[in-house]
Formats: structure tokens, C-alpha cells, sequence
């Protein structure tokens, strides 16, 4: 009995052993996790993305890329159906006004300039054989009123002779009244000739007038004619530059099919896009600056596209003053727009993955730089890489900028 006894208290004084282990054990672990929780996250301050808060007058500038566009544009399209028979300038090509680009051919408008031309010159023709028998008539008239004339003297003559031999009794009264018959039915004719000769120059007159008037319809639309086979060379119609030319020879078109677009060099515009989120303050006149890569030109915001694209908005800027010396249409810009000044207000670079008008946690370095603690600092307007800080630090305190795990520590230690 007693050494059943003593073997029943090994085994408990065992099994105590192993508890007070356990227990141990657990509060040993219980300690390093309260340990651990009270205690400082170190972090290598080389890691970590700091700055100062500066008070200055921010700048406010939205920035947008785009690419120059002729101010002056004219769009060439096919006045008829025709074939492109030739083409004399590519695209990139400096042209005049009355640059040749492109021929076309159409044969009912050839057809058309040839029926012209026979049309003008068979009146032409009717023309010139009126007033060749006008002028014989003419001719036969003066000649006739000639002989009258010569006649018409001679009889006066002959009465004049009489008169004198009938007061000496020579020549009978009957005579005389002959003589005297004749010269009044030559006179008659005379002035009927001449009366006749008036109006019927006046009749050639209206004939002439009328076979002109005739004669200058058919010119008319021989000219119409001829300008619509002129219209076959398409003409650049500005000085510029050929932009676009989407043909090619033996192409059939269509009437009012493209054929090219050209722009003038010398005055251009900038089309730009700019984030949307960035044209708060936005207004027509601002002034801008545009980067063509030579050289930077001065501008002033002429329009502002009221629909938004993909989060963007087109502006149009008027360029002004003197361009840089590869400015020219299509040419890839950058632009940076003014709008306008924050006079001396409070600001940092912006934080990571930080957007204007809205509130982030950053870590506030302390005083003595080998700590920092999180913090909510509220930001407002963004100009280029600052951003402008409202609330939550004050000028010359220094804030981490780096990007803040959410369950990071609520303060960190600082190492050198």
C-alpha cells in the first residue's frame, strides 16, 4: 500500500512541472507582444522623403501638350466628278496662292469648253457678215445721195440760167416751170435719201446692238466654261503650307470628295489639352507660354472647349509676338498656362499619391528630429510640383512626403 502511494505523488508533482512551464512560457510572450506594442518603429531617415513648409506666393499654372494649327485654313475639295490625272506638290510643301497642287480631268467638262468656243465663234461670225452688209448698204446709200447731190446742183443751175434768159424772153415760162419741177422732185429726194439714210443707220444700230448682246451671252458661257475646266487645277487658294493630301493619281472622285487641306504658316494657333482637374480659375485671356522644343513663344487663351475628352479639355491659345523658328502647323508643343498668383501662403512639394483639395496623413517630424508622428494636413490649389497646404503644419516644421502605410505606427523613430 505505502508504495502505491508514492508513486501516485511523483506523478502529480510531474504534471505541475509541466503546467508552471506552460504558464512561464505564455507570460513570457504576453510580455514581448506589450513590449513590442510600446515601443517605436525605427525607420533610416536617408529612406524617407522630406521637406520643410515654406511660406511663399504660389503660382498657379495648368499644364497641357497639344500641337500648332493654322489660324487661317482652307479645305480643298473636288468641284466635280474627276479623275486625278496629276499630282504636282506633297504634303510638307510651302505653296502660293496660286500654286498648282493637283489636275484633274473631266471629259464632259472638256467637251463642254470646246462646244463653247463653237457657239462664240459662229456668232462671232453672224456678227462680222451684219456688219459687213450694213456697211455695203451704207456705201450704196452715200453713193446714191452722191448722184442726187451732183444732180441736184446741176438742175439748180440750169433754173438759175433759165431765170435770166426768161426776162430776155430766150426761154419760155414753160420751161422755166419745168426746170423748176425738176430741181424741187431732186430736192424731195434728196431729203427723203437722208431721212431714209438716218434710220436705217439707227435700224443697223439696233441690229448691231442685238447680234452684239448675243455675241457676248455666248462669251459668257465660254468664260463659265473655261473657269470650270480651270477649277480641274486645284489651286492652293493661300500661302502656306500643303498639310494634307489624302489621293492618289487615277483616283476617281466624286463631286466635293477631300483632296488637300492647307494652312497658313505665318499665323498660328495652339491647341492644348489640360486636365480637367487642373482648370479651376480657368478664363479667356490668361496668358500662357507654349515650348515648341526651339524655343518658347508668349500666348493668351483665346477659347476653352466646354466638352471634356477622356478627363481633358481642349483650349485654344493665340500666339503672340515672334515664334520660335520651327514653329509650324502639326509641330507637338507644351504649354503651361497663368492663373494667376496665391500671395504668400503655405507650401510643400506635393506628397505621394496627394491630390489638390483634399485632406492626407503625413508624418510631422518633431523638434528634435529623431521622431516623427502622423498627422492630417489639408491641401488646396497644386501649381507645378508644390502644392499649397491649408491646415495641419506650420512654416519651417518639416513633414515626410513618402507614402504612409495606414497601419504604420502612429510615431516612428528617426535613424541617421
Amino acid at each position: 500500500m505505502d508504495k502505491v502511494r508514492v508513486e501516485s505523488k511523483k506523478h502529480l508533482s510531474g504534471k505541475a512541472v509541466a503546467i508552471m512551464a506552460t504558464l512561464i512560457m505564455i507570460v513570457g510572450v504576453l510580455v514581448t507582444l506589450m513590449i513590442n506594442r510600446f515601443d517605436k518603429t525605427a525607420v533610416a531617415s536617408r529612406d524617407l522623403w522630406r521637406a520643410k513648409v515654406a511660406q511663399q506666393d504660389l503660382a498657379l499654372e495648368a499644364k497641357g501638350f497639344g500641337n500648332l494649327q493654322s489660324k487661317q485654313q482652307r479645305f480643298l475639295t473636288a468641284p466635280y466628278s474627276a479623275v486625278v490625272e496629276q499630282i504636282l506638290i506633297k504634303p510638307g510643301s510651302l505653296v502660293t496662292r496660286d500654286s498648282v497642287i493637283v489636275k484633274l480631268s473631266n471629259p464632259e467638262i472638256e467637251q463642254a469648253v470646246l462646244q463653247a468656243k463653237m457657239t462664240y465663234n459662229a456668232q462671232k461670225a453672224v456678227v462680222g457678215q451684219l456688219l459687213l452688209k450694213q456697211e455695203r448698204e451704207k456705201l450704196a446709200d452715200e453713193q446714191l445721195l452722191q448722184e442726187l447731190k451732183v444732180d441736184l446742183q446741176v438742175a439748180l443751175s440750169r433754173l438759175n440760167a433759165e431765170k435770166g434768159l426768161a426776162k430776155q424772153g430766150v426761154v419760155s415760162a414753160l420751161d422755166l416751170l419745168d426746170s423748176q419741177a425738176k430741181v424741187d422732185k431732186l430736192t424731195l429726194r434728196y431729203q427723203h435719201l437722208e431721212n431714209k439714210k438716218a434710220k436705217v443707220t439707227q435700224l443697223h444700230l439696233q441690229a448691231a446692238q442685238i447680234e452684239e448682246q448675243k455675241l457676248n451671252e455666248k462669251a459668257s458661257l465660254m468664260a463659265l466654261a473655261k473657269s470650270q475646266a480651270q477649277r480641274l487645277n486645284v489651286v492652293a487658294g493661300i500661302d502656306g503650307m500643303l498639310q494634307t493630301l489624302p489621293i492618289e493619281i487615277g483616283q476617281s472622285l466624286a463631286m466635293g470628295s477631300q483632296i488637300a487641306l492647307v494652312g497658313s504658316v505665318d499665323s498660328l494657333i495652339a491647341l492644348v489639352k489640360v486636365p480637367q482637374r487642373e482648370l479651376q480659375g480657368l478664363e479667356i485671356g490668361m496668358s500662357a507660354v507654349i515650348d515648341t522644343r526651339g524655343g518658347k513663344a508668349d500666348a493668351l487663351v483665346k477659347r476653352i472647349d466646354p466638352v471634356v475628352t477622356d478627363g481633358h479639355v481642349e483650349v485654344e491659345l493665340d500666339l503672340v509676338g515672334q515664334l520660335p523658328n520651327n514653329a509650324r502647323p502639326s509641330l507637338n508643343i507644351a504649354a503651361v498656362i497663368n492663373l494667376g498668383v496665391i500671395p504668400q501662403t503655405l507650401t510643400i512639394p506635393i506628397p505621394v499619391n496627394a491630390k489638390p483639395q483634399t485632406r492626407v496623413q503625413v508624418y510631422k517630424v518633431s523638434d528634435n528630429g529623431k521622431s516623427a508622428t502622423k498627422t492630417w494636413i489639408a491641401l488646396g490649389q497644386r501649381s507645378g510640383q508644390r502644392i499649397q497646404l491649408l491646415s495641419g503644419a506650420t512654416q519651417g516644421e518639416e513633414l515626410i512626403l513618402s507614402a504612409i502605410d495606414q497601419h504604420a505606427e502612429d510615431t516612428i523613430e528617426l535613424k541617421l
